[in-house]
């Protein structure tokens, strides 16, 4: 991976833009410039001491400067191993005032004393904000991920490489854990089953909370969360699932429909209108001729014109790439224009509630001769019996 190189491009931003310092916290984009990886984040506050100053730190020459708490301190040491572009890891022991050791690192910096622009990542804690301006109160903060966003959209042959193993090892997920649904189960029986599978498989984790959902029209609970309802698999239910996982820091998403029984004659054309929906607009999806919104607006009509287009209540898809969800968004207000090798999740839907559910989504990349789907999944209906 181009560590260097993109280190090289955002230290020509910043001496372009006149920017002293940047601060990237433990994050994807610090994976992305850095190759640090990130942590599993856990659902209750973890609250190490002094994490809230962690991370890298890049000024307008030379290496990175990681700065780590000690609970936890030897992975960090592992990750920064042997990358020539990090200078060295700092870790903060509890005896030590984090503030004091912001202070310094500022200091090392050349940041002491006047007015200093700083570039923070925009899920910088609101405490390294106040803690920077505590020290230096003139400083002024600009996006970093104003910077680093553009370099994300445009994969590499090796991200693109490494999105395709993601892909694949999510398609072996479903291919496992599909003969093992059975009337009787609950969303959280296949949801489990999955994230099993991932495990299993060799992901690093799930890319996003594994979604597994039924809906049926007579019942009213048809759709809620695994956790707070333990509906069982009934025949006339469809089934959408929605899951991803992480292989080498990068991340997979992918869905596909399925029904309980015999479908009825509409959700057979709901399914083929899904399906001819997310076609035309990954035709469409050509390098430099297509925009995200003209994307979203050719799948869109597809859908309405069958009638269904206000089953169809979210935007067409998402980039993806070291984050799951990232842009540009195939939505009715971006207009960027596609560029080759851009990765875009394709995920148009029909949903009532009540009645029934269909969605597919693959992760496609955008081409000169339009997109290509990532995922050899058959887009065709599976059937549960």
């Amino acid at each position: 991976m181009q560590y260097q190189q993109r280190i090289q491009a955002i230290q020509q931003v910043m001496k372009d833009q006149e920017i002293d310092l940047m601060y990237l916290p433990l994050s994807a984009n610090l994976f992305y410039v850095a190759g640090i990886k990130r942590e599993l984040v856990h659902g209750t506050d973890h609250n190490r001491y002094g994490d809230w100053l962690c991370g890298g730190y890049i000024a307008q020459e030379g290496p990175v400067k990681v700065i780590a708490a000690r609970m936890g301190g030897k992975f960090w040491l592992k990750q920064a191993a042997d990358r020539p572009w990090i200078s060295d890891v700092e870790l903060i022991n509890e005896p030590v005032e984090p503030k004091m050791v912001l202070q310094q690192v500022l200091a090392s910096f050349g940041l002491e004393n006047g007015k200093h622009t700083i570039a923070i990542d925009d899920r910088t804690w609101g405490q390294f904000v106040m803690g920077v301006l505590g020290i230096l109160p003139e400083t002024r903060f600009v996006s970093a991920t104003a910077i680093i966003a553009p370099m994300r959209m445009i994969k590499t042959a090796e991200e693109l490489r490494l999105m395709q193993a993601a892909s694949d090892l999510t398609d072996q997920v479903f291919r496992n854990v599909l003969p093992k649904i059975k009337v009787g189960m609950t969303e959280f029986d296949i949801e489990s089953e999955i994230d099993y599978q991932f495990v299993n498989l060799g992901a690093e984790y799930t890319s996003f909370e594994t979604g597994v959902t039924f809906w049926a029209p007579e019942n009213q609970v048809a759709g809620a969360s695994a956790s707070t309802e333990m509906r069982r698999l009934q025949y006339g239910d469809s089934i959408m699932f929605d899951f991803g996982g992480l292989v080498d820091g990068y991340a997979s998403d992918f869905g596909r429909s399925a029904y309980c029984g015999s479908p009825t004659d509409e959700y057979l054309r709901v399914h083929d209108t899904v399906i001819r929906s997310q076609a035309e607009a990954m035709a469409a999806m050509i390098a430099d001729q297509c925009t995200a919104a003209e994307a979203n607006r050719i799948a869109r009509k597809v859908i309405e014109d069958a009638g269904y287009g206000d089953g169809f209540g979210h935007r067409l898809g998402h980039g993806i790439g070291v984050t799951v969800h990232e842009p540009p968004f195939l939505d009715g207000l971006d207009e960027i224009v596609l560029r080759e090798n851009m990765v875009f999740t394709v995920e148009p839907s029909i949903v009532y509630k009540n009645r029934f559910a269909n969605r597919i989504e693959d992760m496609v990349v955008v081409t000169r001769d339009g997109g290509k789907p990532m995922s050899m999944i058959e887009r065709e209906l599976f059937i549960i019996d």
